[in-house]
């Protein structure tokens, strides 16, 4: 009878705990940071930049814009979901994974604001 009333509390604090966390890593802010503090071994996490669009272009598919901070320039990738109004010169803070293709950095965009 003991060992069945330990496995119930056992199972109800480890569902418990899972929900936690997710919770707190899903609501969790990502820090701010420089994009030339930005590095190889930050790919495939998730990181907040910001700066000033000195480029837009569109392909089928996506938008790339290239954003500039006191520090260094980084491209964004944005799929196409909504007809993008962000121009050159644009303050925007840019939230997203950081990927690498064609061995340069990037990052792939979640969250844009203007």
């Amino acid at each position: 009878m003991q060992d069945r009333n330990l496995f119930k509390i056992s199972l109800i604090m480890s569902t418990i705990g899972t929900f936690l966390i997710l919770l707190l890593s899903e609501y969790s802010e990502v820090e701010l940071t420089n994009i030339g503090d930005l590095n190889k071994n930050q790919l495939e996490m998730k990181v907040k930049v910001s700066g000033t669009v000195i480029s837009a272009r569109e392909t089928p598919g996506l938008y790339i814009l290239s954003i500039r901070d006191s520090t260094a320039t980084i491209p964004i990738v944005i799929f196409k979901e909504d007809p993008l109004s962000i121009g050159r010169n644009a303050q925007i803070e840019v939230t997203g994974k950081l990927t690498e293709y064609k061995n340069e950095l990037e990052i792939i965009a979640e969250i844009i604001r203007i």
